[in-house]
């Protein structure tokens, strides 16, 4: 079951390619040339000024990511409604949904980052639990709590199919940002501007997750769930 998702999330890929990149690569590639500002020389890891500047391109990153992500939701449920948004209009719909997006992805990673404290296997346990969260938050208007347990609750029965699709998705990703790094290694720009494209590679990740959330949606009209 998950291959057959994962062939409709490529299929929604190719066929909405421009306006997702319209949408997530502006922001990308300010991330990445944040990146490469503040951490393009980067010298001895424990130099306050390295740190700072660290923590500042973490900062632009997350600051950023509640926009294009936000507009990319807005956007896919819009082509499901049959009535596709211009990329503009996405992202300036999602400015609505920063601030519970952005506390809603904080929260997800500090759960995810805890269970991988605890050997890892809750860590990976906590990302697919949680994985729909963020469509609830934007759509439902759901605050990040809620949010959170409503993925939490809606999630048991598409644990496998979730885990089988991030996993291949996000191994694969994993594998061509660390061959792509290694091949452009003594090349900082072409590695930054490359880096930018694999991020925009992981809407394949949002895609297929709100695949899942579409399914559990239909589910729960359907009294399944």
């Amino acid at each position: 079951m998950a291959f057959d998702y994962l062939r409709q999330t490529l299929f929604f890929f190719r066929q909405h390619l421009f306006a997702l990149a319209a949408i997530q690569l502006p922001f990308l590639l300010i991330i990445a040339l944040a990146n490469y500002a503040l951490l393009g020389n980067i010298g001895d890891a424990a130099d306050p000024e390295v740190q700072m500047n660290a923590a500042l391109a973490s900062l632009t990153r997350i600051l950023l990511l509640p926009l294009y992500l936000g507009g990319t939701i807005i956007y896919l449920q819009s082509v499901i409604d049959d009535a596709p948004v211009h990329p503009m209009t996405a992202v300036l719909s999602a400015l609505s949904s920063w601030g519970r997006l952005l506390l809603t992805y904080i929260l997800n990673l500090l759960a995810i980052s805890l269970g991988l404290m605890l050997l890892v296997v809750p860590g990976v346990y906590f990302g697919v639990r949680f994985a729909v969260a963020d469509y609830a938050c934007v759509l439902e208007r759901k605050s990040p709590v809620a949010a959170m347990r409503s993925s939490w609750d809606s999630t048991s029965d598409y644990f496998w199919v979730l885990l089988q699709g991030l996993a291949l998705l996000m191994g694969l990703l994993f594998l061509a940002n660390v061959l792509i790094t290694q091949a452009l290694f003594e090349q900082m720009i072409l590695s930054t501007l490359a880096g930018a494209l694999i991020d925009f590679a992981g809407v394949l990740v949002t895609i297929y997750g709100f695949r899942i959330y579409c399914v559990i949606r239909e589910d729960k009209r359907d009294g399944v769930i």
